[in-house]
């Protein structure tokens, strides 16, 4: 499962000065615009012996809570994470984008939205 995380930062990773960060991981602390990478529930669904349905997501962090256009920024972030998923040789299929919102990292506030992914794995 963790070629899902390392293929989705190869996906996504910055090719200009203007393109977000991509952590790859949990982080305890954030400069946005940036994108980090994980899981989501439910994590695994059996499919067969060998095959489960993972749900991956990708948190895009537009900036902290106050007044800026920090929607609109949002949205580019949105359009980059699922164009350049798309773009990737490997299937990236959308399960699901949720609406912005506030997220907490080190006690500050955040603008984001999740744009979760379905993917299939073995275990």
């Amino acid at each position: 499962m963790a070629e899902i995380r390392a293929r989705a930062a190869a996906a996504l990773a910055p090719v200009s000065d203007t393109d977000p960060y991509v952590f790859d991981n949990v982080v305890d602390a954030v400069e946005p615009p940036a994108l980090i990478l994980g899981w989501d529930d439910p994590w695994l669904s059996y499919e067969t012996s060998c095959l489960y349905w993972a749900q991956f997501a990708v948190l895009c962090v537009a900036g902290r809570v106050e007044p800026d256009p920090g929607v609109a920024k949002l949205e580019e972030l949105v359009t980059y994470t699922i164009g350049r998923l798309r773009a990737d040789s490997y299937a990236w299929p959308v399960a699901s984008s949720q609406a912005p919102r506030r997220f907490t990292i080190a006690k500050i506030e955040y603008l984001g939205a999740r744009v979760g992914y379905r993917v299939p794995v073995t275990v």
